[in-house]
């Protein structure tokens, strides 16, 4: 159910009482537009409008994920900010004695967002309301930075790839419904106990060269199996994105050895999936000691305010 933020500010308001956070600064306008930058109601579609708790109003959580992602900090982090930080109390008109909240609402706020594209909410409407407060002069020096952001998603070695790849082409062919699995081949009734009705590595011995060699095949071969499927449906969107997807996993981490057979191939192939549950996400890195796996955001900022424009 949809919480809303209590209209009477409280008496221990950071931003009525004596204060030295700069109204030129990032924290200082969004204190200046607070009561009109984010509304509850704009996301009211997030939340079922008689079922459950309240939720912490929609409005608070936009504001954190804003100051979140401009001071580059975790949820727990961010969460300490809100309790004991005047910047973040000041620009989000909270109470000195905030009591805060769980970090793992955070996650779940992000996750409704995404769930009803609503991922760009804060970012967009500080663009709009900062523009409208004249925070952006007529004429602007933008910068561009790139800066790495974590994927949730879980990174998968090649045959975990392949394994989950073939899985969800074969679900996605319909094969996961009982009635599509009468009259199949030997073949094709094999691939939906193997992938479909069990999700699992095989037994073997992972450290027996020999034995993930032998793996890998019949991982590649079943992999080209459920492609020949797929042409049965090669109208479908899904099917077709599915499908190219396990395509390129095959062509990225797989080669032929000298006797033809399929091998992990040597190195890292550029643009390399490396998770099927976000296939955008990628290796990147901050400097050359530091990996990290996700994915990299373009910001561009106007120079003298020090607004965020865009985000890529």
């Amino acid at each position: 159910m949809l919480g809303r933020r209590d209209p009477q500010q409280s008496l221990f308001s950071a931003q009525n009482l004596p204060h030295r956070v700069p109204a030129d600064s990032f924290y200082g306008r969004m204190a200046a537009v607070s009561s009109v930058l984010f509304q509850d109601d704009d996301l009211k579609e997030l939340y079922d409008p008689s079922i459950g708790r309240p939720s912490i109003p929609p409005s608070l959580m936009s504001g954190v994920l804003l100051l979140q992602f401009h001071d580059d900090v975790s949820d727990e982090e961010a969460v300490q900010r809100l309790q004991f930080d005047l910047r973040w109390q000041v620009a989000l008109n909270l109470p000195t004695d905030f009591p805060g909240f769980d970090p793992s609402s955070l996650t779940y706020f992000r996750q409704r967002l995404i769930e009803h594209h609503q991922e760009r909410y804060a970012f967009d409407r500080f663009v709009s309301v900062g523009r409208e407060a004249g925070f952006s002069p007529d004429r602007v020096t933008l910068l561009t930075d790139t800066t790495r952001t974590k994927g949730a998603g879980a990174v998968m070695d090649t045959y975990t790839l392949l394994r989950k790849g073939i899985r969800k082409l074969l679900k996605q062919l319909g094969y996961a419904a009982a009635g599509k699995q009468r009259g199949l081949s030997p073949e094709t009734q094999r691939l939906i106990a193997t992938y479909v009705e069990q999700d699992r590595k095989a037994k073997l011995d992972w450290s027996a060269p020999q034995q993930r060699a032998a793996q890998l095949q019949v991982l590649f071969q079943d992999a080209e199996a459920a492609l020949e499927l797929a042409t049965e449906q090669i109208d479908d969107a899904d099917v077709r994105a599915t499908g190219w997807l396990l395509v390129k996993i095959m062509g990225d981490d797989i080669e032929p050895n000298d006797q033809g057979q399929p091998q992990i191939a040597a190195g890292t192939a550029p643009d390399r999936i490396i998770s099927i549950t976000e296939p955008e996400m990628r290796h990147g890195r901050k400097s050359s000691a530091q990996r990290f796996d996700g994915f990299k955001a373009a910001v561009t900022t106007e120079q003298s305010s020090e607004m965020i424009l865009d985000i890529q």
